[in-house]
């Protein structure tokens, strides 16, 4: 068996989000501001259910899909239903401050444990050809929604932050 152990929590605030890295891990961060871009490993703690973890087939929540999205296996969505609720967030960092990392985006909401972080590296974790997905997803690979404060998500309202989320 094994353990997962967060390494730091998502915070929002007026000034955006950021990554609080738990004391023992800041070390971590030695020479991460040479890195622009890094991937956000996060922990669904908000739907770790059995019921969840048990998921295999779910209908994707998409919003403003053209077309209504069918039923599709938990690995080819990024449905919270699954057997690990992991989610992960592409994020360029905007600053470091302290053990704070800012990012200009993350699609998990404040309190969320992080559990790790990797940088991107485009050598490896760029698609340089044409990629396919089925058609209730197209819309979601020209632009993402924007990294809202809590007072824009209070004025939204809890549906506009679960854009693109799946």
């Amino acid at each position: 068996m094994f353990e997962v152990k967060p390494i730091g929590y998502i915070r929002k605030s007026e000034e955006g989000s950021f990554i609080k890295i738990l004391p023992e891990y800041k070390m971590g961060l030695y020479r991460l501001e040479t890195i622009s871009h890094i991937f956000i490993l996060w922990w669904i703690h908000e739907n770790d259910t059995k019921e969840a973890r048990q998921a295999r087939i779910t209908i994707p929540r998409v919003r403003n899909a053209e077309v209504e999205p069918e039923q599709m296996g938990t690995f080819a969505t990024r449905s919270p239903r699954r057997p690990n609720p992991i989610g992960m967030t592409l994020a360029r960092i905007t600053s470091i401050i302290d053990n704070h990392i800012y990012v200009d985006y993350i699609d998990a909401f404040e309190g969320t444990p992080v559990i790790d972080l990797k940088p991107y590296l485009p050598n490896g974790d760029r698609i340089d050809e044409e990629i396919s997905l089925p058609p209730w997803f197209a819309h979601l690979h020209t632009s993402r929604p924007p990294n809202l404060n809590k007072n824009d998500q209070e004025k939204c309202g809890s549906e506009f932050t679960e854009e693109g989320r799946f």
